[in-house]
């Protein structure tokens, strides 16, 4: 019996390591890619916000493709991480996309890190620590009705389509901020869906391809993609990137919680001390994306 358990925990610890490792490289392809990816659109004209031709303008520039490619790496790590672990486990580790960001953005703007920057980064990793450590997500599997998944569906194609819309009608930091709370409530649907189609894919291709989730992934992803150059490119990077970086787990955070019926720590202190984590990460976050390696200005061209 007691071998029995020393051979579970070590799948468990081994799943755990494996798990935070794909999602720590997923946050490092992200960050690399946001700050790629702002670089080019950052400078197109505010008039293609959320339009086709925004996207095929995009795919003309060599170093927003390198951010696209990074993008899809970024994404298959977070796939295969969350074929075994939680919504709750996962994305909270892709707020150190912002980390990795940081001296991507220094080395594209030739500038030196400071050391507030540095300390902004030590809040942010102090807050995520804090939160796992408290919250200790389990390894969980989404088991949400199909009537959950079209009230979860409306609620944020709702919320999306609002902020898209109230972007549209308002100055820069206003788009780059709706935009990419937009986007990240977009993505945070996409990591639900990711997850359960990676779920599905134990079934088999051909199961997972008769069902709906993979096609509500890839339209899901598409919106996404197109709500994060519009954000971007309204050019004010400080709100736009730490906004994305935060709302996506946050997002995905509350469905798995309130859909999946996964489940983190909530005894005694533990919900206060796991409150405590997300405002260090949204502090540390923030702290760091109004640094001027990143809050740098761009130029923007003409239509």
């Amino acid at each position: 019996m007691l071998a029995r358990l020393d051979v579970f925990h070590h799948h468990i610890t081994h799943g755990l390591i494996s798990i935070v490792v794909l999602s720590v490289l997923s946050a490092a392809a992200y960050g690399e890619a946001a700050v790629l990816q702002h670089h080019e659109a950052s400078t197109e004209p505010q008039e293609l916000s959320t339009r086709p031709g925004l996207l095929v303008r995009m795919a003309r520039r060599p170093l927003w493709l390198i951010g696209t490619a990074l993008d899809g790496v970024g994404y298959l790590c977070q796939f295969l991480a969350l074929r075994r672990g939680s919504l709750a486990l996962v994305e909270p580790l892709l707020v150190l996309s912002l980390v990795f960001a940081l001296p991507v953005a220094a080395r594209l703007e030739h500038r030196r890190i400071a050391g507030s920057e540095v300390w902004s980064a030590v809040v942010t990793v102090a807050g995520l620590s804090l939160f796992l450590q408290v919250a200790r997500p389990a390894l969980g599997h989404p088991t949400a009705s199909g009537q959950a998944w079209l009230i979860l569906s409306a609620v944020i194609a709702a919320l999306c389509g609002a902020m898209a819309l109230g972007a549209r009608a308002g100055s820069r930091p206003r788009a780059a901020l709706l935009y990419s709370a937009a986007s990240g409530t977009a993505f945070g649907y996409v990591a639900a869906l990711t997850e359960r189609t990676g779920h599905l894919l134990d079934r088999g291709a051909l199961h997972t391809l008769g069902t709906w989730p993979p096609y509500a992934l890839v339209a899901a992803a598409i919106v996404a993609l197109a709500l994060t150059q519009s954000g971007f490119q309204a050019g004010v990077l400080r709100l736009s990137l730490p906004t994305l970086t935060i709302a996506q787990p946050l997002v995905a955070l509350v469905i798995g919680i309130g859909f999946f019926g996964e489940r983190v720590n909530a005894r005694g202190v533990a919900p206060a001390l796991e409150a405590l984590g997300i405002v260090m990460m949204t502090f540390g976050v923030y702290s760091l994306a109004r640094s001027p390696v990143i809050a740098s200005p761009v130029v923007r061209r003409e239509p």
